[in-house]
């Protein structure tokens, strides 16, 4: 299976836009030079940041970069067996956790509002190791549960990542969300 994650710079990324929305010179056997005018790159480049960051943040996970980032985890148990841990400083959102003990792991992430969120606060039908939950603060995750008076570890925490050179990583699929970005904040 071939992998088609692309992993551009700042400049190639701004190449790949300017193409995609035909703004490359049809000639290119003269220059011209006018400073009377906006820096169309700069707003381009304005626009390639947002896209990413909402790519990243509500994007395929499949088309993302993502991390193991257990070994960043640090974990708070209460005594009724709740967990909360802080998401690494990499992580942009989570996507699959497994504390140590539990037979499954999370891949859903609760709103701390939602009806899964609120039915943690019964113990009898908060998450367990058999069918774990997990809800979703700001930059806390609050896993249900463990066994009360066990020290809760970390076994998984694969995390979308933004990569730390300041690159675009993304599979081309993504790509196909250029043009709907474009269509609801340009036009």
């Amino acid at each position: 299976m071939k992998n088609y994650m692309m992993n551009l710079t700042e400049e190639e990324m701004l190449e790949l836009w300017k193409t995609r929305l035909r703004l490359l010179p049809a000639r290119r056997d003269c220059t011209i030079e006018r400073d009377d005018g906006i820096d169309i790159y700069s707003v381009l480049m304005l626009d390639i940041r947002e896209w990413y960051a909402r790519l990243l943040v509500g994007g395929n996970a499949g088309w993302l970069p993502v991390e193991d980032l257990s070994h960043e985890a640090e974990c708070e148990t209460d005594d009724e067996g709740v967990v909360m841990v802080q998401l690494p400083p990499g992580c942009v959102r989570p996507v699959e956790w497994k504390l140590a003990g539990w037979k499954n792991s999370v891949v859903q992430f609760h709103a701390p509002g939602s009806y899964k969120a609120m039915c943690q606060r019964n113990i009898y039908l908060r998450g367990d190791a058999v069918s774990p939950v997990a809800v979703l603060h700001d930059d806390c995750l609050v896993l249900y549960s463990v066994e009360p008076g066990t020290v809760a570890v970390v076994e998984q925490a694969r995390c979308v990542v933004r990569p730390a050179d300041g690159s675009f990583c993304f599979h081309e699929a993504a790509l196909s969300t250029m043009h709907d970005y474009l269509r609801l904040h340009l036009m």
